[in-house]
């Protein structure tokens, strides 16, 4: 990987991503036999559109930012657990079950209507991104391609208010969502009837002290309808393998689709944990060493992503050297044509549970699990 300056390379990175064509295509199965699809896990949230955007004031937005710095410790604490026991499970000669060849599914991006490439395709296909752990502010927060990600806001069944990110995706319908399987439930065996309640994405979000939100949510309020995660995460809570899932939204008065309005990532599932160039970002409410981090501001960080641990085959997770923490859970791991691989799950702890041991973000690897998600979304 050629390094340069990191922050001009990476802005010029990131606006290579806008300016690569795309159309919709649709997810493909492995031509040679693979495994039956993993059983996914439905859910639908069924309260009003419009009570649901009316319940999320400015202060409940807030508690819900501050306690996505919460939960992401202690989920941190409870993925470092998992970790280690796949690390001695591998360490006794383990295999994993599926050694066969798995599903794919891929598709390209797609850019909000209107938006115009103004380079050649040849030109910001050949852009190398730079090593840059530490994460940077988005330039361009509120700007093609960086509007398709943006801030989740939801309820548990205590009904308290959590915050997590995630991206616009690629789907049939052009309103769907990715993020985290822990961002939409809590993986503890509940089921279908477990889904968290009242999550909102608000694609674009930014903090803006001069108006008396306090943030900037220009594209709206997109509620879940129909929402999806892998029974291996909803049943077991697996951040090796499932921690991921997706949601339907409805489309608010004056828009079309969400996709029309600030595009989607594309996809590319089961091609493994490891990828050169990538672009990891969200809205951490901290950081690795960080004080400058607040889950109202979108940050990112370049560099490749790998398979967390290569000589345990019952640990494929998708490893980033990135510094942002709490409440970017969720947030989409990118190759520079825009194609989601992974998203963020967590970072491991130390032995007291409590404190980060590196910059290391992980990610579940997106591989048959992921291609059940998307498939179900698609029917």
């Amino acid at each position: 990987m050629r390094i340069r300056t990191p922050r001009r390379a990476a802005t010029a990175a990131l606006l290579a991503m806008a300016l690569i064509p795309a159309t919709l295509t649709t997810a493909t199965a492995a031509d040679i036999p693979a495994p039956d699809a993993p059983a996914v896990t439905v859910g639908v949230q069924t309260e009003d559109a419009k009570s649901v955007r009316d319940f999320w004031t400015p202060a409940r937005i807030k508690r819900a930012l501050a306690n996505s710095e919460k939960d992401d410790a202690a989920f941190a604490a409870r993925a470092t657990r998992a970790a280690r026991a796949a690390g001695a499970a591998g360490a006794t000669g383990a295999t994993p079950q599926d050694t066969g060849p798995g599903l794919t599914a891929e598709a390209p991006r797609v850019l909000p209507a209107g938006s115009r490439s103004t380079m050649s395709t040849a030109t910001a296909e050949g852009e190398d991104v730079p090593e840059m752990p530490v994460a940077q502010k988005v330039p361009f927060p509120q700007n093609a391609p960086f509007i398709v990600s943006g801030k989740i806001i939801f309820t548990d069944k205590a009904g308290e208010e959590h915050g997590c990110s995630g991206a616009s995706i690629v789907s049939n319908s052009g309103n769907t969502v990715w993020t985290a399987g822990h961002c939409i439930h809590p993986g503890d065996g509940t089921g279908a009837d477990g889904f968290y309640d009242k999550i909102t994405f608000m694609p674009g979000f930014r903090k803006n002290d001069s108006v008396p939100d306090g943030y900037d949510a220009p594209w709206g309020k997109w509620v879940a309808t129909k929402k999806v995660a892998p029974t291996q995460w909803t049943a077991d809570g697996d951040v090796e393998d499932a921690d991921m899932a997706a949601f339907e939204v409805t489309v608010p008065a004056g828009y079309t689709s969400l996709s029309a309005a600030v595009g989607a990532v594309g996809y590319r599932f089961g091609a493994g944990s490891d990828f050169s160039d990538v672009i990891d970002s969200g809205f951490p409410g901290e950081g690795y060493h960080r004080t400058d981090m607040d889950a109202f501001t979108h940050f990112y960080c370049t560099g490749n992503a790998e398979d967390a641990f290569d000589l345990n085959p019952l640990d494929d997770r998708v490893k980033v050297d990135c510094d942002m923490g709490k409440g970017a859970s969720g947030g989409p791991i990118l190759t520079t044509d825009g194609q989601l691989v992974s998203a963020n799950s967590h970072y491991e702890a130390e032995d007291d549970g409590v404190t980060r041991k590196n910059d290391d973000l992980f990610g579940s690897e997106h591989g048959d699990q992921a291609v059940a998600v998307i498939n179900e979304i698609n029917s």
